[in-house]
C-alpha cells in the first residue's frame, strides 16, 4: 500500500479554538478519528516528488486559509515521503513540557569532578 500521501494530524487549539472549520477540513479528506484530538486522513498534495518540507508548506497553507489560529495553538503532523518513512513536525505552535514530566525517579548525574 501507498502510504506517501497519509497524514497523522494531531491538534489543540485549547478552548477557544476555531473547531468548526477544523472539523469541516477533516470531514472534507475523510479523516479517521484516532482518539482525542488525533485523526488520520489521505490528503491530496499538488504536484510530485514533494520532499516533507512541501507537504508540511501545503498543509499549512491550506489549514492557515481556512482557520485562524491563536498564538497558543498548535497543529502536529506526519506526513510520508514516496517510500512510506514518517517524518513529523509542529506545523502551528511549537512542543511543550508534557504534563507526566518529573513523574519518573532519575538518576542524579554525578559526573562532576566536586
Amino acid at each position: 500500500m501507498d502510504y506517501s500521501n497519509f497524514v497523522v494530524l494531531n491538534y489543540d487549539l485549547g478552548i477557544r479554538g476555531e473547531y468548526d472549520n477544523l472539523y469541516i477540513f477533516l470531514d472534507t479528506n475523510e479523516a479517521i478519528d484516532c482518539g482525542n484530538s488525533n485523526c488520520v486522513f489521505e490528503y491530496h498534495f499538488k504536484g510530485s516528488n514533494l520532499d516533507y518540507e512541501d507537504k508540511f508548506n501545503q498543509l499549512k497553507e491550506d489549514l492557515d486559509k481556512i482557520i485562524s489560529f491563536s498564538k497558543n495553538d498548535r497543529v502536529y503532523v506526519i506526513v510520508h515521503n514516496e517510500e512510506g518513512k514518517p517524518r513529523g513536525k509542529f506545523i502551528f505552535g511549537q512542543r511543550k513540557t508534557p504534563i507526566w514530566d518529573g513523574y519518573a525517579q532519575k538518576e542524579e548525574d554525578d559526573n562532576l569532578p566536586f
